[in-house]
Formats: structure tokens, sequence, C-alpha cells
């Protein structure tokens, strides 16, 4: 009998959604409102820069997502290019760090924006509560919320737009700064500040999953990234320069919630609850894709033998890896009661924006590997320029690591962060394959790997694994 398959249903506009759903976020807006106050109307320029690399790196995604098609992502592309151990590191650094950083200070944001609604409601409590929310909708495999990931994230879009527009047109309240700072942090400070720019569009990869439902993934994949990176830049743009003329540099560059204080500048208390409730949306709307994705990619590893068998067990009721989605609902909480604070969040940012980084770094690495060993494996994408934009996507992540924050003490606190981080992963990869498993760390897997083929791994009666 053979296996069901996934329906190409999918077309441009689902792709191009998908894409920059993760990216439209809080803390995408917190960052933003950061590197404004850092770089004035400059920070423009630094955003273009990363939109540039951006663009670049999506090149190899779309390639590898055509070439390798599954959930896997990062760590399907690496495994047959490099090895398992560094697919391990790739999918770990990539999107397990991001549990542990960017969703708990994203739902602090969250937590931030309901507190200043209604000041009695902690924004710890607030933050905990979502996530055990969309822990139990995960779990039971209710898709009805990630149907509103389109509604949500239009709402967010025109939300920005209507204050960008507001903002520099003055149809709202006076401008509270006179002139726009053009460059008070100097050239050699921009530069700094292309790796802050890059968080804007981080997360745009995650459009390649779903190559297998994507009605055509050669054009469609590429397409839908590009255009989402420069959707999201015009509209950060936009906003960027209307929150210029509104709140100083020094309350933009330190807040933890900059985008409403531009909001209520420009429009008062209706505009503050405007924001507000679209700030909660988008990291409700964010948790929600976290819980779905990420446990899928703590599966499809453990299916390959690169984590505990557990992390593969499917519900028998409600098909869904149940075991993952508590582990990363453990690890956020986990993450919010111990380090997610209002004070960390940009930290938190860049911690895991190093780690992202190496991730990409990977994925540039795997298209130049893969184009090597397998020369006329069948590519319905085939990046343009090969290797150029490999190349300098490379070596663009590894200036922005270097760059990763103007301050000096910033940058040292961010470098050991995402030291500890690698230490504590490619430790557990080492362990896990080379003395648990006694297979070896560097040795590629082939292209069309037999572990690969679908089969759900249930948990054994009583829970026992058998």
């Amino acid at each position: 009998m053979t296996a069901p398959t996934l329906q190409r249903t999918l077309g441009f506009w689902s792709a191009l959604v998908t894409g920059i759903g993760l990216v439209i976020a809080s803390t995408t807006l917190t960052t933003l409102g950061n590197g404004f106050g850092l770089g004035g109307s400059a920070f423009a320029i630094a955003g273009l820069a990363a939109l540039v690399i951006t663009i670049l790196i999506s090149f190899s995604y779309s390639e590898l997502a055509n070439l390798i098609p599954g959930a896997g992502m990062i760590g399907d592309y690496t495994a047959p290019a490099l090895g398992r151990g560094p697919a391990i590191f790739g999918v770990l650094a990539g999107y397990i760090v991001l549990v542990a950083t960017v969703e708990p200070a994203e739902l602090m944001v969250s937590g931030l924006a309901a507190h200043q609604l209604v000041p009695a409601i902690p924004p710890s409590l607030f933050a905990i509560g979502l996530t055990v929310l969309f822990c139990v909708i995960n779990l039971v495999g209710v898709k009805s919320f990630g149907r509103t990931q389109l509604v949500v994230t239009g709402v967010m879009l025109f939300t920005l737009v209507g204050f960008g527009v507001a903002g520099l047109l003055e149809l709202g309240n006076v401008p509270s700064v006179e002139s726009i700072p053009l460059n008070p942090a100097g050239w050699t400070g921009i530069v700094h500040l292309v790796a802050i720019g890059a968080y804007l569009f981080i997360g745009i990869e995650f459009v390649c999953p779903m190559s297998e439902e994507i009605r055509n993934p050669g054009r469609i994949i590429p397409r839908a990234m590009i255009s989402g990176l420069v959707l999201v830049y015009l509209v950060d743009m936009l906003f960027g320069f209307a929150a210029l003329r509104y709140v100083g540099l020094e309350e933009l560059a330190t807040s933890a919630t900059p985008h409403l204080l531009v909001a209520e500048a420009i429009a008062g208390p209706t505009g503050l609850f405007v924001l507000t409730a679209a700030t909660i949306l988008a990291s409700a709307s964010s948790v929600s894709a976290i819980l779905a994705a990420v446990p899928r990619m703590l599966y499809g590893l453990a299916r390959k033998e690169m984590l505990p068998r557990a992390f593969a067990w499917v519900h028998p009721r409600f098909r869904t890896p149940w075991i993952s989605v508590l582990a990363v609902t453990g690890l956020i909480i986990g993450s919010l009661v111990t380090v997610a604070d209002s004070d960390a969040v940009l930290t938190l940012v860049l911690v895991a924006t190093v780690m992202w980084l190496a991730s990409y770094i990977l994925a540039q690495i795997d298209v130049i590997v893969l184009r090597r060993r397998y020369p006329d494996a069948h590519r319905a994408f085939r990046a343009p320029l090969y290797p150029l934009p490999q190349i300098i996507g490379i070596a663009a992540c590894i200036g922005m690591i270097i760059s990763i924050h103007p301050d000096a003490d910033m940058r040292t606190t961010v470098w050991l962060g995402a030291a500890g981080c690698t230490a504590v992963i490619l430790g557990y990869a080492f362990v896990w394959l080379k003395l648990v498993k006694k297979v070896p760390f560097f040795t590629p897997t082939p292209l069309a790997d037999p572990d690969s083929a679908d089969q759900d791994i249930r948990e054994p009666a009583r829970g026992v694994q058998s």
C-alpha cells in the first residue's frame, strides 16, 4: 500500500504569509525601535545591507528546499552534506536557542504590552499563560488559530503602515522631536548595526518546510521569500522614520517596547490600545507557530536517531509529537522564569541572532558541498551566480557575528552567551553520536535516506519504550 503523500495545494500568497508570519513579531518591533534609536535615520542603510545579505541567503534555502523537501529543514540539508553532528548543531543552534531566548523575549514583550493595558496583569504570568494555552492547542492538534496567521500578519502589516503614514504626514499628534538625526552612531557604528538589521528578516526561511505542499516550489519559494523580505523592509522603514519624529533616540534605543511609545505619541491612548492588541496577537501567533514547527524538527531528528527516540513518539489519538511539544513548552517556560526580563530582550535577541547566523552559514556550505557531491541531482531551483551568493553570505554572516552590536561590553556578553550555547550543543552531539549511538560525527548520510520514509513512532504501551 502506498504511503499517503502531502497535497500540493498552497500557492504564492500562502507561502508569502508563512514566510513573514514569524518575521513580523513583537521582538522584531523592539529591535526595529532599538536600531533606529542607536543609528538614527542611517539605520535604514544597515537594514538595507541586511536585506541584501538575507536575499542572497534565501537563494541557498530555496535551492536546498527543492533538493531535499521536508520539515526537517537545516537538519535534513546538513546531514547529507556534512554529517549528523553538524546537522544536530544546525537545528539546535538555529531553532532550540530561538526557543530558549527569542520566544521568551517575544512573550515577555507581549506581557509588558498587556501590563500597560491592564496594570494588574503580571507580565511573566501573562506570558506563561499564553505559552500553556498554545501548548494545549498544539497537543490536541487544533489548527484553528494557525489558520488565522494570514489575518494576524495582515493586521500587523496594515497597522504598522497606518502608524507610519500617520506619523510622517502628521495626521495624528504634533511631532515631539523637531529634527531627525541622520547618523548619530557614525559610519563605523552603522556597520555594527547590520546584525541588528538582520534580525528584522530572520525566520523568512520558515516557508521551506512547506516545500512538499507548495504547487510549484521551484518558482514560488524563492519569490515568496524575496517578496516577503522586501515587503518587511519597506514597512519597517516607514514605521521607523515615523518613530524618529515622535520619540527621542535614547528612549527608542533603551525601551523594551519602543513601538508602543511611538503608537501612543502619534495617536494617544487609542493608538496605544490598537498596537498593544496587535502586539499580543503577533506574540500569540508566534508561539503557536513555534510550538507547531520546532517540535516537528525535533521529531525529524529523533526519527534519524540524532535525538532520543521519545522525541519521535506520536500521540495515538491526536497524532502530534507530544513529547517534543512538551519539551519545547518546558524550555520556553523555564527561560521565562530564569532569564527573560524586560532589560534582557535585546541581549536574548542578539544571542539568538548569532546562533541563527551560524545555522545560515551551514546552509551556504551545504549548497556548495551538495553541488559538488551531487551535481546531477534534480533541483527545481538553482541559486543564481553560484557560488558567489554563498561566499558573500558566509563572509557576511561571519562579519555580522563579529560586529553584533556597537557597544563592546554588549558584544562580549552576546559572544559569551553564544559560546555557552555552542558548547552545550556540541557537547550533546558528541556524547549522543559517539558514545551512545556510536555513529560517525562528520560522515555524510545518503542524500536519499531510507529512514526518511513517512511513518509514525507511537508511544509504547504504558509509556515504556519497547
